[in-house]
């Protein structure tokens, strides 16, 4: 169900409409539509900031995080993407990339949303490198933001600096570190397969040379494969997303 709009009243509606006005004359907005979009992220963004310095106050965060918070508000696009990439999980491929080329390619992207399991063998070490390079998340979770950004800087400083044998080194190194992720002999469905915790845990199957493996999360199980269809192995799945990758809702 859809969260029901907040009732605007006269004035605030007048003071959109005018707000609209305005960014489409200053050229910041090509029309009503878009105006629009605007305008409501300006709303957005100024009761967020609102709530944020209402933390601050309360001593609920201090003054360098809300600070960083708000700034990263008022980024859009890649800025912010990459922004609230760092200040929630630190250094991470995408991150690096995008601060190393000015843009993430089309692998780092895909190993993003679908797990780099998904990399060729080609595509397999330029991210090996990055990731090497990148901040556990897992066991630094906790750090503050400036110890990410800290981390983040000397990573970028090792990218720029190292040698291709450093740097090979480094993806090997990670390599083994995805390889070695534990996992248990199990069935899922009825068909035995590998099941990890770990969301890089189709990257250590399949990259150990398994046709498909699961991932457990919670009360979901996540099964993946990376050439026969789900069906062709025998997996039957509550959601299916695509021929090769479906979820499975633990009862």
């Amino acid at each position: 169900m859809k969260e029901q709009m907040p009732t605007h009243t006269k004035e605030q509606a007048e003071s959109e409409a005018s707000r609209m006005r305005e960014l489409i004359e200053q050229g910041e907005a090509k029309d009503y539509s878009s105006a629009e979009k605007k305008v409501e992220r300006e709303v957005v963004i100024k009761e967020i900031s609102q709530k944020i310095e209402e933390a601050r106050k309360n001593r609920l965060i201090d003054n360098e995080i809300a600070n960083l918070v708000t700034d990263v508000l008022k980024l859009e696009g890649d800025e912010a993407m990459f922004a609230n990439r760092l200040l929630s999980r630190g250094s991470d491929p995408a991150s690096l990339e995008l601060a190393l080329n000015g843009k993430i390619s089309e692998p780092t992207i895909r190993a993003h949303h679908i797990g780099p399991g998904s990399l060729n063998n080609e595509e397999k070490e330029p991210w090996l490198v990055l990731a090497a390079a990148s901040l556990d998340e897992n066991s630094s979770a906790d750090l503050p933001p400036t110890k990410k950004f800290e981390q983040f800087h000397q990573a970028l400083k090792w990218l720029e600096s190292a040698t291709d044998e450093e740097k090979k080194e480094a993806a090997n190194k990670e390599l083994q570190k995805i390889l070695n992720i534990p996992f248990e002999e199990g069935e899922v469905n009825g068909v035995k397969m590998r099941i990890y915790t770990s969301d890089r845990g189709f990257a250590s199957a399949y990259w150990s040379g398994e046709e498909y493996a699961a991932v457990k999360d919670g009360k979901l199980i996540f099964v993946g494969s990376q050439g026969k269809s789900l069906e062709e192995i025998g997996v039957k799945v509550d959601k299916q997303l695509s021929p090769t990758f479906g979820i499975i809702f633990e009862k």
